[in-house]
């Protein structure tokens, strides 16, 4: 028994590019030393399937709209059938099922993991709360990725401040900042010779990409053209469509290039002056600490996770939400303030390391599992 590894099933909602997702990848490869085993809910594998078959066994329990009840029965053979030691729901609100699934399949233990703000996406405070209070007989306790959303658990969730755990996600920082610098050396430079700012954001209403064209349309206004890359998918394809619309009715569409999902992200801001995160809402902001792993300047919307993250601007810069003005004045600083840029890149650098690497995250993750 004393060599017996600890069983750990991750329950995902899908295996698409994302921060959660890559986040649960990285948590999986750094706990070589427990059995993974991974369940998602999506009729579609995912651009990361073939990377997570690679490091754990895969489930697929499709969920399908107005059939919960289907898919509590048979997640919870699955579970009865793997034995799992520890569940980690890596969806908070969805943990509730799993948390009830977990408990009739005899599982001993159960975590909740807040990848984001439960109550934006929601749109009320009293769903995510109900949900989270249901859940915590049959949970031990919820993981929130951040500071910003532990404080959202317990002042606006009101769970017991005993019950939530915030480990901070981290990631790869050496792969990163290596596969960044491959990014430099390949030079992907337009012809135009432009500034590149760099947004990799998923198209949804949690981000602003309305705003980055607009800062990108009054830079040049000013006659500094600047291009802008775009990378990540769309939730809806109206999304992106309305996207497209909004490029051509600002005259800019030879500045802006739309990649969709990419899995060269990395290289694509090593080869880019600026990332950009304006965002409605955050749990952490992968995107940031990849490029301070990178050492590319992060422009930011000043809210409180990129305020964690960015440690109060001190690693990037902070802008108000939606101000375009304010966003394009941060870009023209960071492209022409060289002094800023290395000081900006150097302290990022560093609180990457101390803060926000995988393998912080998964000591954290280990002493948890194993108490």
């Amino acid at each position: 028994m004393a060599d017996k590894k600890l069983r750990v099933m991750h329950v995902l909602g899908n295996l698409n590019y994302g921060g959660l997702q890559l986040r649960v990848l990285n948590l999986i490869r750094q706990l070589p030393s427990f059995t993974h085993g991974v369940v998602f809910q999506t009729v579609e594998k995912g651009p990361l399937y073939s990377q997570f078959a690679g490091v754990a066994d895969i489930d697929q329990c499709i969920y399908h709209p107005g059939q919960t009840l289907d898919f509590f029965k048979r997640l919870t053979g699955l579970l009865r059938e793997r034995r799992p030691d520890v569940v980690l729901a890596h969806l908070f609100g969805n943990h509730t099922l799993v948390s009830w699934a977990g408990f009739l399949a005899g599982v001993p233990t159960t975590y909740g993991v807040s990848a984001s703000d439960p109550i934006h996406f929601s749109k009320s405070v009293w769903k995510p709360m109900v949900l989270a209070h249901v859940a915590r007989p049959f949970c031990r306790g919820e993981i929130a990725v951040s500071q910003a959303v532990g404080r959202i658990l317990t002042s606006r969730l009101h769970l017991p401040a005993r019950r939530v755990r915030v480990i901070p996600n981290g990631c790869s920082s050496e792969e990163i900042a290596a596969r960044a610098d491959e990014g430099r050396k390949a030079a992907h430079r337009s012809a135009s010779g432009n500034p590149r700012v760099f947004m990799p954001a998923r198209i949804s209403t949690s981000k602003d990409h309305a705003t980055a064209l607009r800062a990108i349309r009054l830079l040049r206004s000013e006659g500094r053209d600047v291009d802008l890359w775009l990378a990540g998918g769309a939730f809806r394809e109206v999304r992106q469509a309305r996207l497209e619309s909004l490029t051509d009715e600002l005259g800019i569409r030879d500045l802006v290039q739309i990649l969709g999902v990419r899995d060269d992200v990395p290289e694509l801001m090593g080869a880019s002056d600026i990332v950009v995160h304006p965002t409605k809402s955050e749990g952490f902001g992968m995107v940031m600490v990849e490029a301070m792993a990178a050492g590319v300047p992060v422009i930011a919307t000043d809210i409180p996770v990129c305020r964690e993250v960015l440690d109060g601007g001190r690693c990037g810069l902070l802008v108000p939400l939606g101000d375009f003005v304010a966003l394009a004045a941060a870009i023209r600083r960071v492209l022409y303030d060289e002094l800023l840029r290395a000081r900006l890149v150097q302290a990022a650098s560093e609180r990457v390391r101390t803060h926000y690497d995988v393998k912080r995250m998964a000591a954290e993750y280990e002493k948890l599992l194993l108490a």
